[in-house]
């Protein structure tokens, strides 16, 4: 009988390797300077001049601000994705509408400002090419297997959220037996990185402001919503395509005995992949969760409970014995 394991970055970072949020953007900051500032922009925060790190002041303003970025964009940055400073966008964008010479007002404005809100928002379909630029340079090379039991296993299933090849090179695991739902790299996945988030809530709820606008005739108001509502569409996952697309995968969990999930948050966005699971599989398996912090383990709990997880069947395991 075979197991399943569901596999974070907790997993990834286990074997030393500089794959978390914040890794990202130190990679932005390096090589996508102009992307990451407008994106930045985006959520409200403003650059900071490097310019002289051997001060003393400055180094200790650039650790303020990067402590900053990192609890309140980069610490889950997928989640926060769904969160841009949409009273900012608003706002700078009513000041656009203000300035402009218009002999009739804002009639006619539409296309206008439409040309204009693409040039102001469409790099965010850059996210995942450089998503991806970022995954291939992360080195293997200094990865040593952990988990014994992983070690050309044939038995067991994998379900990983990373875009790493760990299990294939330094397990030495056949990438039939691996599913990248959101993507990888090459040779061993042919779907290229996915970040981004699921709400579909801010999709809808700006449409539908845009909808009240257009039929107010104000063409400005209309142009903003529809501008805000095109941003969280680019940054939209559809779990539910991914799922799909990995359908056949899914369909192995029949037979499965167990579900023990390593280095994964459980976040809301990633919820629809865990209910796929317990779906395909039977209602019998044990569900293992190896955390990290105790102080999220009743959270995790309660999001198997959602999903229809008999509580029963959950265990509560310390990551440390996963490796053991």
């Amino acid at each position: 009988m075979s197991e399943l394991h569901i596999i974070g970055n907790g997993f990834d970072k286990g074997h030393r390797l500089k794959t978390s949020y914040w890794n990202f953007r130190e990679y932005l900051e390096k090589y996508e300077e102009d992307f990451l500032f407008q994106m930045e922009k985006m959520y409200n925060f403003a650059p900071f001049e490097r310019k002289d790190n051997r001060n003393r002041k400055n180094k200790q303003r650039q650790k303020w601000r990067d402590d900053a970025l990192y609890q309140y964009l980069w610490c889950s940055f997928e989640f926060e994705l769904s969160h841009a400073n949409e009273v900012e966008m608003e706002e700078r964008s009513q000041s656009v509408l203000e300035v402009m010479d218009l002999d009739g007002g804002l009639i006619g404005i539409e296309d206008t400002m439409d040309d204009y809100w693409e040039e102001e928002y469409h790099f965010i379909e850059m996210m995942n090419h450089y998503v991806w630029k970022w995954a291939k340079q992360i080195r293997l090379n200094k990865a040593y297997p952990r988990k014994t039991s992983f070690i050309e296993n044939t038995e067991d299933y994998f379900l990983t959220f990373n875009y790493t090849n760990v299990l294939e090179r330094v397990y030495q695991i056949s990438s039939n037996r691996i599913c990248h739902i959101h993507g990888g790299l090459t040779p061993y996945c042919k779907e290229k990185p996915i970040l981004g988030h699921g709400n579909a809530d801010k999709i809808d709820m700006y449409q539908e402001k845009a909808k009240r606008a257009d039929d107010e005739f104000d063409e400005g108001a209309k142009s903003i919503y529809n501008a805000i509502a095109k941003f969280y569409e680019r940054i939209l996952k559809d779990t539910n395509r991914q799922i799909n697309i990995h359908r056949d995968f899914f369909e192995n969990f029949s037979d499965i005995t167990s579900v023990n999930i390593i280095g994964h948050s459980m976040s809301n966005v990633d919820l629809p992949y865990f209910q796929s699971v317990q779906l395909y599989s039977s209602d019998k398996i044990k569900w293992n969760i190896y955390c990290y912090d105790k102080d999220e383990q009743d959270s995790m709990k309660e999001r198997l409970l959602s999903i229809g997880v008999m509580e029963e069947k959950i265990y509560m395991r310390d990551a440390n014995e996963f490796w053991a």
